[in-house]
């Protein structure tokens, strides 16, 4: 810390009139420090509590016009701690400034393969969804001597977002993908903290902030790192509520159901999914028609048919309404054809848990995944390969598995010939995972002379993914 003092020229006392001053624009006068506070951070090495450091550090990357972290001021106390849950320590994120001190450490960590950040128990989700994350304080920046945000550069960052999103429905949450995104969210970062922006602007550079965070939780989701990915969802809702974008925290919110499914958390799933629902107000078709989507994988992993059912038609129902996504831009994948896979999907979850009506759930299911995975995995017109292959790959595993059930075993191997056949494109760590998962289902049919002349060739595809 002493280096960066002096290269600002400050010492302990300038230091922490910065901070003080900082806190009162924040309207966080309660945590206003004694003037003397700094000489225990200079002469001792103390570390103050949350959120001082991260404050202390934008202060004085302010005064030296370059990024300062939390690290170079206190080395050691920078990272997450080892074991910190996803939605650990959000009750005291009360400004825009925490939530992007969050999202920085975040970014930081998240990368790397040994991410600290632990998955939540599905009620610590509902609770930190319901509970915290909200009143967080937006202001405009107006600093001596930093340039303006453009609105051309705003327009620039948005196409790339939009061209970042379209880059994972093909080819999912590799490890490169993971970095890259993380980069791109830091640099949008790095303008809210240290550029000058009207309210206006300042909200769009949030907006973008908000689903640079919903698309790094959807690439951890994908990369089976439930801890990083819960974490940055609820990061992303707690920016949307900051600019008022209720449509994109429901959204958000959805999502957060959705990986809970995925992680068993059946009950507390229907509980995000009816929070989703109470977030917006929204009557849009199409967004109502996705949060009922929603409802119904949770519905699924619980194992209530009723509502699953229930859920699902009238999301199919209102998303024949729905005409234009125009003020809806990150729902502008959900299409029919998604909304049937992630249905058949639920269906065959059903009959994996029952066997009252396994024949038909697995009946109907493959109906709805045979024809959606007929579509995601078709290539577009310039040849490029399936627009939405990552997509396409996971829902034809569960085809498979419901072809496995049912003593379809030519169907099933059919099926797993579409999927081996993506797996050059998608970098899916989930899809993949899926599909290794049936390899042992297989081996245990090899008396099949369809199934056992396929093997040799699965495992070829699979030692090549």
């Amino acid at each position: 810390m002493g280096d960066l003092l002096r290269l600002a020229q400050w010492g302990p006392r300038q230091l922490v009139n910065a901070i003080n001053m900082r806190l009162s624009s924040q309207g966080r006068e309660r945590l206003r420090l004694d003037p003397t506070a700094g000489y225990a951070w200079t002469r001792r090495g103390f570390c103050p509590r949350a959120p001082i450091p991260t404050v202390a550090a934008a202060v004085l990357a302010d005064r030296l016009g370059f990024t300062v972290t939390v690290e170079q001021l206190w080395p050691g106390h920078g990272q997450m701690a080892a074991g910190q849950s996803a939605a650990d320590g959000l009750e005291s994120v009360t400004h825009v400034d925490d939530l992007v001190r969050e999202l920085s450490q975040l970014a930081m960590v998240s990368s790397t393969p040994g991410s600290p950040v632990e998955d939540a128990s599905g009620a610590d989700l509902a609770a930190a969804v319901l509970d915290q994350l909200r009143g967080v304080v937006l202001t405009a920046k107006n600093r001596s001597g930093h340039e303006y945000v453009l609105a051309e550069q705003v327009d620039l960052i948005g196409a790339h977002v939009a061209a970042l999103r379209r880059l994972d429905d093909r080819y999912g949450g590799g490890a490169l993908s993971l970095r890259y995104v993380a980069a791109e969210l830091r640099n949008v970062m790095d303008l809210v903290q240290h550029a000058n922006y009207e309210v206006a602007t300042g909200r769009r550079l949030l907006t973008i902030v908000a689903d640079l965070a919903q698309l790094l939780g959807w690439l951890h989701f994908d990369s089976s790192r439930y801890g990083s990915a819960e974490r940055y969802l609820l990061l992303s809702v707690g920016v949307c509520r900051t600019i008022g974008a209720s449509d994109r925290a429901a959204n958000a919110i959805g999502m957060l159901s959705y990986v809970s499914a995925f992680a068993g958390h059946g009950p507390q799933a229907v509980r995000l999914a009816e929070a989703a629902a109470d977030e917006c107000r929204d009557r849009d078709p199409v967004l109502r028609a996705r949060l009922l989507g929603r409802e119904a994988t949770a519905a699924a992993a619980d194992g209530d048919l009723g509502r699953f059912r229930r859920c699902a038609d009238q999301a199919v129902e209102l998303l024949g309404r729905g005409q234009s996504r125009e003020n809806l831009s990150f729902l502008y994948y959900f299409t029919p054809q998604q909304l049937a896979a992630e249905a058949g999907q639920g269906l065959v979850v059903l009959a994996e848990r029952t066997t009252a009506h396994r024949t038909r759930l697995l009946s109907e299911g493959i109906d709805l995944l045979r024809g959606s995975v007929a579509d995601l995995a078709v290539g577009d017109a310039a040849g490029n390969g399936p627009v939405y292959a990552r997509s396409g790959l996971l829902h034809t595993t569960f085809l498979a598995r419901a072809y496995l059930l049912r003593g379809d075993l030519g169907e099933a191997v059919a099926a797993l010939r579409t999927g081996t056949g993506l797996l050059p494109t998608v970098q899916s760590p989930r899809g993949r995972s899926y599909l290794r998962r049936l390899r042992p289902v297989l081996a245990r049919r090899s008396r099949s002379t369809t199934v056992s002349g396929f093997l040799p060739e699965f495992d070829a595809a699979l030692s090549r993914a």
